[in-house]
């Protein structure tokens, strides 16, 4: 490699690269994650006048175009958890469909990050605090759930008797608890993950801004290039991240209420 391209890569890959950076406060003894909190926020508020908006126009005539996506999402929800659960389930579409559209609307924050070290309105889902409240806003009511399906002689009975026979009850205790264990971790590493992948990939492409050949600014090129592929592509895992976590909700509900094993 020559020396032209040799120092501006160098420069490059030893860029200061910070991913995950929050503005923090602290309030008795705890510390706060501020643009977490405002993020969060303005999604809550997104989906509240959406919510809102779709009610001021919906009608029991020719749906508009929002109304109409918004059936048929609910209504392909609601086939889920039919054919999973049966009638026992309809309480949880309207948790499915919030969950999958605030997911979608803080994932898609994302796409208006620069890379920066701050993001002043970053996906909060990327915070690993956020995701693993979301988790256990699923798990307990599934814990709930299957406590009322099964009752509690029963929902003990479904962790200590299985998979193994009976008297090996201490086995079966351990391996499905520490199942359950691994669902509510499971499913906030998977959200927070690839969300923070997504902010560390926006920020190596804004790095590359440095990367120079001669006085030939090949860096800022490729991130005018770059970034808008990436942020098309980054919108598309967040609605496949907002659908994952919306069904595996469903399937955690369907196991809970279900008497198989």
């Amino acid at each position: 490699m020559s020396s032209a391209i040799a120092v501006p890569m160098a420069r490059f890959l030893a860029a200061n690269i910070n991913v995950g950076v929050h503005v923090e406060r602290k309030l008795f003894g705890l510390t706060f994650d501020l643009d977490t909190l405002w993020a969060t926020l303005a999604a809550i508020v997104i989906v509240i006048g959406l919510g809102l908006y779709l009610r001021s126009k919906a009608t029991a005539g020719v749906p508009g175009k929002l109304q109409l996506v918004w059936e048929m999402g609910v209504s392909a929800v609601r086939k889920q958890v039919d054919g999973a659960i049966g009638p026992r389930g309809a309480a949880i579409v309207p948790l499915a469909v919030t969950l999958f559209v605030f997911i979608l609307v803080a994932n898609w924050f994302e796409a208006l990050g620069i890379g920066s070290d701050i993001e002043w309105l970053p996906a909060p889902t990327g915070d690993i605090n956020l995701t693993l409240a979301l988790a256990f806003i699923v798990i307990i009511p599934v814990h709930i759930a299957s406590i009322r399906s099964r009752g509690p002689v029963g929902y003990v009975k479904h962790y200590v008797a299985q998979p193994f026979p009976k008297f090996l009850f201490p086995l079966n205790a351990f391996i499905n608890g520490v199942e359950e264990i691994a669902k509510p971790i499971t499913l906030a590493l998977r959200l927070f993950g690839n969300l923070l992948s997504g902010g560390l990939m926006l920020a190596l492409i804004a790095a590359l801004a440095a990367w120079n050949i001669s006085h030939i600014p090949i860096g800022d090129v490729a991130t005018v290039i770059l970034n808008p592929v990436w942020k098309l592509f980054d919108l598309a895992i967040g609605a496949i991240q907002a659908f994952i976590f919306a069904l595996l909700t469903i399937l955690y509900f369907d196991t809970a209420m279900s008497d198989a094993h």
